[in-house]
């Protein structure tokens, strides 16, 4: 009667561990099809928040394991990072600025996903390390960020994402 028990509470014990300190959530794709809303500054800087209202907004990085060395110093090496705070997402609205190089990068596996008022408004793929930050995609290609340095002060406030499962809405 005892090992169950033993065996029970260390199970829930390891869970919440696991939990703890970020775990590996579940993330669920659905096939959608989304407009990337480009927002031109001028001819070759775009920067796809500039139109979307972050005062009740989240936004998740989801980062490719192969990643994660090279991402810049401070920021949590989880596989979901995510971000509520206003303030620092109207940070990042305001940085969201990227030069169209008119190329591609073959590699990128990391994505960021945008939500305002509880719908996907922005699914891009994302380089984030020390030295580049960029995004990817069909319609822009790769595209440099003009602001790195704040983007990755921004990037390092966002948090482990604690929920066992991620998914598109």
């Amino acid at each position: 009667m005892k090992k169950p028990l033993i065996q029970l509470l260390l199970f829930i014990a390891i869970t919440i561990i696991w939990l703890g300190i970020g775990g590996f959530p579940k993330l669920v794709h659905r096939t959608i099809r989304m407009s990337f809303p480009v927002v031109q500054e001028d001819e070759t800087v775009i920067n796809p928040l500039k139109d979307i209202d972050v005062t009740d907004a989240k936004a998740f990085l989801i980062l490719s394991l192969d990643d994660w060395s090279e991402l810049p110093e401070g920021m949590p090496a989880r596989r979901v990072l995510v971000c509520t705070d206003a303030e620092v997402l109207q940070q990042l609205k305001d940085n969201f600025s990227f030069e169209i190089s008119g190329g591609d990068k073959a590699t990128v596996e990391s994505e960021l996903w945008v939500y305002s008022h509880d719908t996907l408004k922005l699914m891009t793929n994302i380089v984030i390390e020390q030295n580049q930050i960029g995004i990817q995609n069909e319609l822009t290609g790769w595209a440099d960020a003009v602001n790195k340095e704040q983007l990755c002060h921004i990037f390092t406030q966002f948090k482990p994402y604690r929920g066992l499962r991620l998914a598109l809405k």
